[in-house]
């Protein structure tokens, strides 16, 4: 049928400009997405030079901190403070570890410094791997995803438009009542091979090294293969599709708990979130009072005091 199809086109006049202009298009889409992920990873690449610029200092800080026995000064406990403070704007740094500064800027207990510590340098450490492989030069497998990770783009727009195309050729090649279940095939099999699509182009776009969503990079993996039994003919599109959407239902169920960096942290206690609720409302109290003090009170208030 799509070798029908061709031809067909083909023989048309004037289809060797279109043919061109497809291939311009798609060249053009090419060429603005190997951009976008050239841009991308520079912005990724400038975030964790931030980062390591911010926590570094704190690293040698707390490090100073944890050899002494003696308390520190107040010019130092201040220094302390502003980089412990400076580095809840580092982009790069886990919400974890930004739970672990917010609790040890409220609570100076040696024990959550020590907590902090080891996860700070923990961080840093792996960023700065991060960068230092950035800047190595590409070894041959990583070369040749560069070029291809950019194509997925031009890639699923040519696939969404080949099937559309197709599509409408099938329904009107299609000699069977619109009422039938013949006639729902192709629909079928058509919204079946999108979902595919879709799919495929998340896994493709995906950063390749993420390790993140094992679940979901497997059922998405999953679900993109059954457009295999397509290839059975039109009489599997009910069972392709059918089987693509209860795995799509499960995934509400597999993916539903937390990930392990969503969790607390070692050390995180019930308490601590009673701590954080308490002195956000000491504060909101002392911030009314200051206004009410700072206030110009009326004549009339005075009078009646």
């Amino acid at each position: 049928m799509l070798q029908h199809w061709i031809d067909d086109v083909t023989s048309r006049p004037g289809s060797d400009a279109v043919l061109f202009g497809v291939m311009a298009v798609l060249l053009g889409i090419y060429i603005w997405s190997a951009t976008e992920v050239r841009r991308s990873r520079d912005r990724r690449m400038r975030r964790i030079r931030d980062t390591l610029y911010i926590s570094t200092p704190l690293l040698g800080q707390l490090a100073d901190i944890k050899n002494r026995k003696y308390k520190l000064s107040e010019h130092e406990h201040h220094e302390w403070l502003t980089g412990i403070l400076a580095c809840k704007s580092a982009a790069c740094l886990s919400s974890q570890l930004q739970d672990q500064i917010r609790d040890c800027v409220q609570d100076h207990d040696p024990a959550r410094l020590a907590l902090m510590h080891r996860a700070l340098e923990r961080e840093s450490t792996a960023l700065s791997d991060e960068l230092s492989r950035d800047t190595q030069p590409d070894h041959w497998g990583k070369a040749v995803w560069k070029i291809i990770r950019p194509a997925a783009e031009p890639a699923a727009l040519f696939a969404v438009s080949v099937l559309t195309i197709d599509l409408i050729f099938r329904q009107r090649l299609l000699e069977v009542s619109i009422d039938s279940w013949q006639a729902a095939l192709p629909w079928i099999r058509f919204v079946s091979l999108m979902i595919t699509i879709l799919y495929g182009y998340l896994l493709w776009a995906s950063p390749r090294k993420d390790t993140e969503g094992t679940v979901s990079k497997a059922l998405s993996l999953l679900i993109a293969l059954c457009g295999l039994l397509h290839l059975i003919g039109l009489a599997a599109a009910p069972y392709a599709l059918g089987l693509q959407l209860i795995l799509f239902l499960s995934g509400f169920g597999l993916t539903g708990s937390p990930s392990r960096s969503d969790r607390p942290y070692a050390g995180h206690t019930d308490s601590d979130d009673d701590l954080n609720i308490s002195t956000d409302t000491y504060a909101n109290e002392n911030s009314d009072m200051e206004l009410n003090l700072h206030k110009p009170r009326t004549p009339g208030a005075i009078s009646e005091k």
